[in-house]
């Protein structure tokens, strides 16, 4: 296996770019618009509208007072502890998240016996999906590849099929993939739960990301 050979980002600001690019690109969105501090995407999703991703607490700090439309997000890359005495009561915190980062390499995946490895590519997203014998889908993800950068995004395994090694597979196949496009860096933002899977698969953590939201009335 080899890393493909470009640099790897080295600040945080750095990475949220990387991030934020590649996310727009996986969810068919205007690329993202930068902002004081970080990066502005409209999602226009009910309950997400905009979404600010900001590195600078300061910026952190005056957003939270000058912003009131409901369905606005802040994620912050900053623990909770840091970020929560920042906001103001209005703004609703989130479970906390990870953003994590991995050089990208060339590598064979193997689905395990009863499963089929399906790999597409449209556009800047490539999808993969594991399905078990009955073409039931068994774990499904994709990547957003935003020049350098390749973003992981919607990584799902189905709890019937979960602990056999197929998220595993569902990332080095989603990695050669973006590799093989020339994406250097694996960039993603996990969940709690999702933390000790990707750093055993040799993510990097690189940053705390705490969001925050400004509630929407259904």
């Amino acid at each position: 296996m080899s890393v493909v050979g470009q640099e790897q980002p080295t600040t945080t600001p750095e990475v949220v770019r990387a991030w934020v690019g590649g996310w727009a690109v996986s969810r068919s969105l205007r690329p993202p618009v930068e902002v004081a501090g970080g990066f502005r995407l409209d999602v226009g999703l009910p309950g997400h509208r905009v979404r600010y991703v900001l590195f600078d607490l300061d910026q952190v700090a005056e957003l939270a007072v000058t912003l009131t439309a409901p369905g606005t997000w802040i994620k912050a890359s900053a623990s909770a502890e840091r970020v929560v005495p920042l906001l103001t009561p209005a703004w609703t915190v989130g479970e906390p998240e990870y953003l994590m980062t991995v050089p990208l390499r060339r590598a064979t995946a193997l689905a395990p016996d009863g499963y089929t490895l399906h790999t597409a590519t449209d556009g800047g997203i490539t999808t993969v999906r594991i399905h078990d014998a009955d073409g039931t889908t068994a774990a499904s993800g994709q990547m957003g590849v935003a020049g350098p950068a390749a973003v992981a995004d919607r990584i799902l395994t189905d709890p019937a099929h979960r602990r056999r090694g197929l998220g595993s597979v569902l990332m080095t196949a989603l990695g050669d993939a973006a590799a093989k496009r020339g994406a250097a860096t694996g960039v993603l933002v996990a969940t709690r739960d999702g933390l000790a899977l990707y750093r055993a698969l040799g993510w990097t953590l690189w940053e705390a990301i705490t969001p925050a939201y400004l509630p929407e009335n259904e």
